[in-house]
């Protein structure tokens, strides 16, 4: 919980304004500034206004105590859930684009050059994300981690498939067995269900450590 007082200080330091510089803006004392971050006294609501205008922040935020940014306004906190969940969606529906790319390559085109073409923009995508995710550093939140980890857990079980079944194709070829294309067909989905559960397992057991830290 953060008091206005403290708002008004952590903006001003932030903004690389000094007291005096604060109160020439507002047209106001250095000493009112003063006694508004010490909390003796409370600027009014013009003051409100200008202080909301000046940092690029909400009055609602300033004013309630409860809320540590404007996201937790409850407005902006669900346009920016439906904001998330546009952008998840979004990227998923990318993901499984480019895995039906991958199939019409390998059993219509029946090309392995291709498919591993149409996995390119795949690994593109999910290198895309971590990037611009680890350049945000300030902006990072429990939402965003946990968006993080959805988005990759969906991943998993739509980007595994491929891999794995060229890995079993080409360990077949190297060490041929008297399977048959069924058993083979069993043995890919046997693997990928698998890698894609420890995988899904292990993004889970990564975020709680990062969670306790």
């Amino acid at each position: 919980m953060m008091k206005l007082s403290d708002k008004l200080l952590s903006l001003r330091k932030q903004s690389g304004l000094s007291q005096e510089e604060l109160a020439e803006k507002l047209n106001v004392s250095r000493q009112a500034i003063s006694r508004w971050e010490v909390g003796s006294a409370q600027p009014d609501a013009t003051n409100i206004l200008q202080l909301s205008k000046l940092f690029g922040v909400t009055a609602d935020y300033l004013l309630n105590d409860d809320y540590e940014s404007d996201n937790d306004i409850p407005k902006i906190k669900k346009m920016k859930e439906d904001n998330t969940q546009q952008i998840l969606i979004f990227l998923v529906t990318l993901e499984v684009m480019m895995l039906i790319l991958q199939f019409m390559s390998v059993f219509i085109l029946q090309n392995i050059v291709f498919g591993i073409l149409s996995f390119l923009p795949f690994v593109a995508a999910i290198g895309g994300f971590e990037y611009v995710y680890r350049k945000k550093e300030n902006e990072k939140s429990e939402r965003t981690r946990q968006f993080r980890r959805r988005f990759y857990k969906i991943s998993a079980w739509l980007g595994w498939y491929f891999p794995i079944r060229l890995l079993v194709n080409i360990c077949s070829e190297l060490y041929p067995r008297p399977y048959s294309s069924l058993v083979l067909e069993c043995i890919i989905v046997a693997v990928y269900i698998a890698v894609a559960l420890i995988t899904n397992l292990t993004i889970e057991k990564s975020n709680l450590s990062n969670s306790t830290e």
